[in-house]
């Protein structure tokens, strides 16, 4: 198989994820339940991840990361801190979008046309009952880097929360948690983490109140009748997934080593390489900014064929991508494709123009005989 899907989860992981997720399936306790030696492992293993995380993001204490399933779990927590109006935008995803409109107190920004979002137009936005502010770090749809920075400045000098969804960019794009003020990262483990699914992660900065959306068992005061209100306890409730931290820690010593903008320019430049080569095919249309910093991914259709029956045909021929919205459906109304939805393409460090090359063979044939699709 040709691997086109890394906006969903990556793949392949790195060899060394599943050694040492074997390794923990073999040794892990309860972490934090137990003296014993498997439990004492297992807390030694989690908070050795916690500490990858904090140097990779420029976090001063790693206590200050909790692990989640996901990052729409981590999403969620973190919306369920928000307090007055919230601000978004259109390019946000679902696991944005849904938990802040159940909120009902919320500002969308809209995007351009293709996609780009002005930091100046989400500035301009905030008022005084502005409480928090979140978006994407880049859209799952076209790929685009956002320029993030201003707006988290803007927020800082106002006491303005500004929480982050690097499910898109986390391990591929560098992210500086102090240099770019984040309040709160969230982050999945499985994407650009190159780690297993059932990760994540949320990092919630110091100063900023931290309200638990699941409570229960920590580990720690037992008898205490609420939720703990040190960090990671406040957010982490019931046993963790230490087989699964254990092979996201093994999938940072791999992007550590390798270098996060080394796989940041790898991937863009596949992006680029990819326009340059499907954008000769007859019918073809491409979404996103023509110019900006990109993500590998990249979303297309092709005239006359129907998103879904590209992505099956182009799975007859072995070659995964994703058709359909991408769970973001302001997105697809901003690019004008909500009824038709895109060809998502998105690229790893580990794919080649070779494989680039023998997919637009395929669509090339697939545009000459549509007619048979």
């Amino acid at each position: 198989m040709i691997y086109f899907d890394n906006a969903a989860t990556t793949w392949p992981k790195p060899a060394k994820v599943a050694v040492s997720v074997n390794e923990a399936l073999q040794k892990a306790g309860n972490p934090g339940r137990g003296a014993h030696e498997s439990a004492v492992w297992s807390a030694e293993k989690i908070y050795s991840v916690r500490e990858k995380l904090a140097g990779l993001f420029n976090i001063e204490d790693p206590l200050r990361i909790a692990f989640t399933y996901n990052a729409t779990y981590a999403l969620n927590m973190a919306i369920n801190m928000a307090e007055g109006e919230i601000i978004t935008t259109a390019m946000d995803h679902n696991s944005v979008l849904r938990p802040v409109f159940a909120r009902g107190y919320y500002n969308i920004v809209k995007a351009d046309l293709d996609g780009h979002i002005n930091p100046e137009k989400v500035i301009k936005r905030i008022t005084d009952k502005t409480g928090t502010v979140i978006m994407t770090h880049a859209s799952n749809v076209t790929g685009e880097i956002y320029d993030i920075k201003p707006i988290a400045s803007f927020c800082r000098k106002r006491g303005i929360v500004f929480i982050l969804d690097a499910s898109q960019t986390a391990g591929s794009v560098p992210i500086n948690v102090k240099d770019m003020d984040i309040d709160i990262l969230c982050f999945p483990g499985h994407k650009g983490l190159l780690g297993p699914q059932g990760t994540g992660g949320i990092y919630v900065r110091e100063g900023i109140k931290v309200k638990s959306l699941i409570k229960g068992g920590t580990g720690s005061q037992s008898f205490l009748p609420v939720q703990p209100e040190e960090c990671p306890e406040c957010l982490e409730s019931g046993t963790v997934n230490t087989h699964g931290i254990s092979g996201l820690g093994a999938a940072i010593d791999y992007i550590r080593q390798t270098g996060v903008s080394n796989i940041g320019k790898r991937e863009e430049s596949l992006r680029k390489y990819f326009i340059d080569t499907v954008g000769k095919i007859p019918g073809v249309k491409i979404y996103g900014p023509l110019t900006g910093d990109f993500t590998g991914t990249v979303s297309v259709n092709f005239e006359g064929l129907k998103s879904m029956e590209v992505a099956e045909y182009l799975s007859e021929h072995k070659i995964a991508v994703r058709g359909g919205f991408h769970c973001a459906p302001l997105a697809h109304k901003t690019l004008g494709t909500d009824t038709s939805g895109t060809v998502r393409f998105s690229f790893g460090h580990n794919n080649n123009n070779t494989q680039i090359d023998f997919a637009v063979r395929i669509l090339r044939k697939m545009v000459a005989t549509k007619h048979k699709i």
